[in-house]
């Protein structure tokens, strides 16, 4: 696929970094083809400069201006956000959506950062993808997700609250309206479409990243 394209920013998804080490730069490269808005909290600002990219937006506390101006200054023009709070994360989500972003994708440790919390926050006003741990996270709202897959293909499925049942196609195993609390995981025995629905409860829905795949 040719690098040289040409989007309007709001159009393409913005790529938001909290930590830099979720995600190997192999697939990093990929989400950076298309020159996205790159914006970066300040937990990840001397990873992502190692990248050698040009950042367009850091999101920090006030007491971190004077050490992130010699960092950042090759990088100039950069918009430099500052915010009364140890959440730059659901900060830097306040900013995109109040630029007009669509869709975002998201760099940020699951475990440690409110990323799940925000991510379905904002799932009515913004379209979050998140990787973390070389996999993809994706926040089904409406209890529906399906896609076009390989033989053997895993896919990890949260529930997240009580009374969610599920159906499933494609799968080996496929669940027929069974209630789930619990993760669970689920391998593809077809080459084609997958289906995997709940009773319009929101659940979250994981696959590993594979190299030879466009994201």
């Amino acid at each position: 696929m040719s690098s040289h394209h040409i989007v309007r920013d709001e159009q393409e998804p913005a790529l938001l970094v909290d930590d830099a080490s979720v995600l190997s730069f192999e697939f990093v490269e990929l989400l950076l083809e298309w020159s996205p808005k790159l914006m970066v909290t300040s937990n990840a600002v001397d990873a992502v400069l190692k990248w050698g990219v040009k950042v367009d937006a850091v999101v920090a506390r006030p007491e971190q201006l004077e050490e992130l101006k010699p960092k950042l200054k090759p990088q100039s023009p950069v918009e430099v956000l500052l915010f009364e709070t140890s959440d730059l994360l659901n900060s830097a989500y306040i900013v995109l959506q109040d630029q007009g972003h669509k869709a975002v994708n998201v760099l940020a440790d699951t475990f440690n950062s409110s990323c799940l919390d925000t991510i379905r926050d904002y799932a009515e006003a913004m379209e979050s993808v998140l990787y973390y741990n070389d996999q993809k996270w994706v926040y089904e709202s409406r209890g529906a997700f399906q896609k076009w897959v390989n033989i053997g293909d895993v896919f990890g499925v949260h529930p997240i609250v009580q009374g969610t049942f599920f159906k499933t196609e494609g799968f080996y195993s496929n669940l027929d309206n069974e209630m789930y609390l619990e993760p669970f995981e689920l391998t593809s025995e077809v080459e084609g479409k997958v289906r995997v629905q709940s009773n319009q409860k929101p659940f979250w829905l994981i696959e590993t990243l594979k190299t030879d795949l466009y994201l």
